[in-house]
């Protein structure tokens, strides 16, 4: 085998398993996730720590994100926060799961109470709700990017694609109940990834 295919094939190891090298230090667990919380505008906790934890930090590979956000799409709660408790189990344990969460709530806990006491004093300005707004889009247009780069490349991106966009034309434009949409479409998702992983 050649040095070059030998190269390649580690790369592909590598970008296949979570880098697990060496341990994340709970402290540095906790200051990633507060400067998260404390920075992640406009909602969808899921594609600002895809950007940060996947991208930048290389925490965890595409395919650990993916089946986190399936996880927490499903269990009772917020998905952000329980996409941050799986990410922060898989760093270190249970002790990084509650490092993580913490770090990404109590930083956004006290700027709203502030915020809800300075809004009891004065309410808001336009100015406050126009900046409100570009924020809120900028966050939309993160979502969108974040969904493309993980959906698969190729003719495997048909299938996924083409639920996404049912989902999308049934509860976003036709406003059908979410619950019944899910239920639905997830068993059709679920199949033509098995026949895409048979395939393959």
């Amino acid at each position: 085998m050649s040095e070059g295919a030998r190269l390649g094939g580690a790369i592909a190891e590598t970008d296949a398993v979570a880098p697990e090298h060496h341990r994340i230090g709970l402290a540095r667990i906790f200051a990633a996730f507060f400067w998260l919380g404390v920075t992640s505008f406009g909602g969808n906790t899921a594609a600002w720590l895809y950007h940060r934890m996947v991208q930048r930090r290389h925490w965890i590979t595409d395919a650990q994100f993916l089946a986190g956000v399936a996880l927490g799409r499903i269990m009772p709660g917020s998905g952000g926060v329980n996409l941050t408790v799986q990410v922060g189990q898989r760093l270190r344990g249970s002790a990084g799961a509650v490092a993580a969460v913490f770090g990404l709530l109590s930083g956004p806990l006290v700027i709203v109470v502030a915020l809800a006491a300075a809004y009891a004093r004065g309410g808001w300005s336009p100015a406050v709700h126009a900046i409100l707004d570009g924020v809120a889009a900028a966050a939309i247009g993160l979502t969108f990017a974040t969904g493309l780069k993980l959906l698969p490349r190729g003719a495997a991106r048909l299938g996924p694609l083409a639920v996404a966009l049912a989902t999308v034309l049934c509860v976003g434009i036709l406003r059908w109940p979410m619950l019944p949409v899910v239920l639905c479409l997830a068993p059709v998702s679920i199949g033509l990834a098995l026949v895409q992983r048979r395939s393959a």
